[in-house]
């Protein structure tokens, strides 16, 4: 009895489902019809994103890029990370996505449980830590074994200083990247491991645009040539959505992104909006590599 009991709610509750599928919003056919992609940006955070036209960022470039292989216009949704959350305002549904999110939680500061709430597109390009040097320096170090022995700066409370200290490197923490320039530039440590946004500090000195400068920020340093980020150093970086959700579909959405990403976003056409925000272009890293 209790079996037919079971199997009778289950058929009650299945038409409602249905009908609630039914019923979902796709965003996809709502960005088509209003003509509009809407996506969530950080306000100020240069080499990535800048609310100045004169230099948008890296992420608002692939925003316009997205919107144009859409045939929509772009809406851009700015928040300020100091205080706001680009994935939590975009579950909410101020906007249809965010560009530019490393695909795994332990290298986001959001509060908010990724596996739940969030679906991630085919990655578009990968990221992570690097080495820095003055240029007067010869070596290129490929890997962190090669340099064990020397004194290397990193900023404190980063994944780079955790994954260093635990590995026995002859580390030294400062209380930001710029911090680790700095030190880099006077001769006190042999090499700075910082995130890849660094080309940008080097260059600029900040991550906040200054128009008047047109000097090198630290003409002295550069980024290691040829290093790669090694394995718990490394993100694959996509477009973030937001689950479906009984009211409002996101998956069709996502296909189309995947297949353009896939299909129309060349290598090269990658590497040369990373370069010019001087960033390091890594192609995606295959998932077995970053286990």
């Amino acid at each position: 009895m209790k079996h037919y009991t079971t199997l009778w709610i289950a058929l009650l509750i299945l038409p409602i489902l249905m009908l609630h599928n039914a019923n979902a919003v796709s965003t996809l056919e709502e960005i088509r019809k209003e003509g509009v992609l809407t996506v969530c940006m950080d306000v100020r955070n240069l080499p990535y994103s800048n609310a100045d036209p004169e230099l948008p960022g890296l992420y608002v470039e692939i925003a316009h890029l997205l919107a144009e292989e859409l045939g929509v216009k772009l809406e851009l949704h700015w928040l300020n990370t100091l205080r706001d959350s680009l994935l939590a305002d975009m579950i909410r549904g101020h906007c249809d996505c965010v560009i530019g999110v490393p695909i795994e939680e332990r290298a986001m500061s959001e509060s908010i449980q990724l596996g739940k709430n969030v679906d991630f597109s085919t990655p578009f390009y990968g990221t992570g830590y690097v080495l820095v040097k003055q240029k007067s320096n010869p070596e290129n170090p490929k890997t962190l074994e090669a340099i064990k022995l020397e004194t290397i700066g990193t900023e404190a409370g980063s994944i780079a200083s955790d994954v260093l200290r635990q590995m026995g490197y002859n580390r030294r923490v400062y209380r930001s990247q710029i911090a680790v320039l700095d030190a880099l530039k006077k001769g006190q440590i042999a090499y700075g491991y910082v995130w890849s946004n660094i080309g940008w500090l080097i260059e600029k000195g900040s991550r906040i645009q200054q128009p008047e400068q047109t000097e090198t920020a630290y003409p002295e340093l550069e980024i290691v040539k040829g290093y790669v980020p090694e394995a718990r150093l490394r993100w694959n970086v996509a477009i973030a959505f937001s689950k479906d959700k009984p009211t409002r579909k996101t998956s069709e959405l996502q296909d189309v992104v995947n297949t353009i990403i896939e299909q129309k976003w060349s290598a090269e056409k990658l590497q040369e909006l990373c370069e010019k925000y001087h960033l390091p272009y890594f192609a995606p890293f295959q998932e077995d590599e970053q286990k």
